[in-house]
């Protein structure tokens, strides 16, 4: 076997790797876009939603009631995208972040049919929605910013995003 075979050989299998990479991360890319981990209709969102809203306790012993805010985070973006294949490595330091703080976090289709912008403070980009009590608290906009919280080495994803304005 001479250098040239053998460089040729290096080549057809540097190729089939290249390819072999690609087709999973196009397969885990589907995947995501449909699990659990996306919303992919209106009713849906309204439904996620509706764990930010805030929630009431009463102490049986004092009387006492205590209000709990709760917080919902909605990335929206093309399932299409490379961005959204991008974020297939970024969501799970994204979903400890939120766990962390005890925020409700989902991707969503900004492609979706009959999405209103307006009621959902969705842009034509990549938009990253803050929700508390349902209505928009903070939107960042763009995928170097959402980025830019995933990359922050801070937990607080609300100090992130204010950080950031």
């Amino acid at each position: 076997m001479d250098f040239l075979e053998l460089k040729n050989k290096a080549s057809k299998l540097k190729d089939s790797a290249i390819t072999a990479s690609k087709s999973a991360v196009e397969y885990s890319a589907a995947k995501l876009a449909d699990s659990q981990f996306t919303l992919k209709s209106i009713a849906e969102i309204k439904a996620f939603l509706e764990k930010s809203k805030t929630t009431t306790w009463t102490d049986s012993a004092s009387g006492k009631e205590k209000k709990f805010k709760h917080q919902a985070i909605i990335i929206f973006v093309d399932t299409k995208s490379t961005f959204f294949k991008e974020l297939l490595y970024k969501f799970p330091v994204l979903s400890a972040k939120a766990f962390s703080q005890n925020i409700a976090l989902k991707l969503a289709d900004i492609s979706m049919k009959d999405l209103d912008e307006k009621v959902f403070g969705v842009w034509k980009i990549e938009s990253l929605v803050v929700y508390e009590d349902t209505k928009v608290t903070k939107i960042l906009v763009g995928e170097e910013n959402i980025q830019k919280i995933v990359k922050s080495m801070s937990l607080d994803i609300n100090k992130s995003i204010d950080e950031l304005d």
